[in-house]
């Protein structure tokens, strides 16, 4: 009866597809190493890479608005 109250994270599906291409790994890898539960070298790139890549992708997003 009792619910799992853990907030549902949504991620940036084409960022996502692109590490995936990038990396060679799958999805649930990518998602588990954005995450932190996964511990190495190519784990913290990927975190490191799918923060830059979606920070550039809110900025182009908030130029767009703003010429609008």
């Amino acid at each position: 009866m009792d619910k799992s109250r853990k907030k549902k994270s949504l991620y940036n599906t084409e960022i996502l597809i692109e590490l995936q291409n990038k990396y060679g790994f799958g999805r649930d890898y990518i998602l588990k190493s954005i995450r932190g539960e996964r511990v190495g070298t190519v784990p913290i790139k990927i975190q490191e890479e799918y923060r830059s890549l979606l920070s550039a992708a809110n900025q182009a997003i908030k130029q767009q608005i703003n010429e609008s």
